[in-house]
C-alpha cells in the first residue's frame, strides 16, 4: 500500500503532539454482560440470514456453502435461526465463576464418518466471517489442525459433525464425499474476545463455515491413551491437570 509523504508527515505530527495522559484504554469488559450483547447479535443474524439449503438437497452434489441475507428475492428463505442447534458452554472466568455461552451450530450435511473429539486432529477447510460477512480467514485448501490449538468455540462446534469417505484418483489424488459440511456461529468469549487479531475487532463474535474431510484420534503424549480421554473430562473447557504439575493430562506421560 502506497502512503503519500505528506499524510505520514501529518500523522507522525498527531501521534507526537498526543500526551501520553490523553489516551484512553477502554477497561476490560464484564464477560457475563458481553455475551448478552454477542448472544442478541448472533440471533439478530441468524434471523435476518439463510444459507443456500436447496442446493444441498442434490446428494450426488457437493456445494459450498453460502450465507445470504433474507431480502429481496430471498424473502421467503429459511431462517438460520430456524436450523441451527443451540448448546450452552460454560466458561471458567480469572474469578473462577461459570458463565453460560451459547454456541450455534448449523449441519448442512452431517457426513458419513466419525464425529472428532476436543483433542482429535482433522483434515478440513474452513472460512472465517464477522457479522458483517467480512471474511477474515480462509483456508485455499484442506488442512489439518490439531483442535487443542484453535479456539474453544471451534473446537466445540466441530463435533456436530462427521467426517467423509475418500477415494484415490489414477493420479494418487484423493476425491472426497459425504463429509460434513456446516457452520459454527460463537460469541466473542469462545473466539477471540478482548484481542484484537488481524482484521478482527475485539469483543466480536465469529462465524465458522467447515468442511470436515478426514477425523484422527491423537495420543498427543504416545502414552497409549488417547488424547480425548485425557483432555477435559470435566467439561470446564480448560484441559484436566490431574497431578496439579503444571502440565496437561494429554501431554502428560506419567
Amino acid at each position: 500500500m502506497k502512503i503519500k509523504l505528506i499524510y505520514i508527515a501529518l500523522l507522525t505530527t498527531v501521534i507526537f503532539s498526543c500526551k501520553k495522559d490523553d489516551v484512553e484504554v477502554e477497561p476490560p469488559r464484564e464477560v457475563s454482560e458481553q455475551v448478552i450483547t454477542d448472544e442478541q447479535s448472533l440471533e439478530d443474524f441468524l434471523s435476518t440470514h439463510f444459507y443456500n439449503y436447496e442446493d444441498f438437497e442434490d446428494l450426488n452434489s457437493q456445494p459450498e456453502l453460502e450465507i445470504d441475507t433474507i431480502s429481496g428475492d430471498n424473502a421467503g428463505k429459511i431462517p438460520l435461526i430456524d436450523q441451527v442447534s443451540k448448546e450452552i458452554i460454560q466458561l471458567q472466568t480469572l474469578d473462577g465463576s461459570l458463565i453460560d455461552h451459547p454456541i450455534y451450530t448449523l449441519i448442512a450435511r452431517e457426513g458419513s464418518g466419525v464425529s472428532p473429539s476436543l483433542a482429535d486432529s482433522t483434515y478440513l477447510s474452513y472460512e472465517g466471517i464477522l457479522l458483517n460477512k467480512v471474511r477474515f480467514d480462509r483456508s485455499s485448501a484442506p488442512i489439518w489442525f490439531d483442535l487443542t490449538g484453535l479456539v474453544r468455540g471451534f473446537r466445540e462446534g466441530i463435533t456436530a459433525l462427521k467426517s467423509g469417505e475418500f477415494t484415490v484418483d489414477e493420479n494418487n489424488i484423493p476425491i472426497f464425499s459425504n463429509y460434513g459440511q456446516g457452520a459454527i456461529f460463537m460469541p466473542s468469549a469462545l473466539g477471540y474476545y478482548s484481542s484484537a487479531t488481524g482484521i478482527i475487532p475485539a469483543y466480536s463474535p465469529l462465524i465458522f463455515k467447515v468442511d470436515l474431510y478426514l477425523v484422527e484420534q491423537t495420543d498427543h503424549d504416545g502414552d497409549g491413551i488417547p488424547s480425548s480421554d485425557e483432555y477435559d473430562l470435566n467439561g470446564d473447557g480448560i484441559p484436566d491437570d490431574t497431578d496439579e504439575d503444571g502440565l496437561p493430562d494429554f501431554l502428560d506421560v506419567d
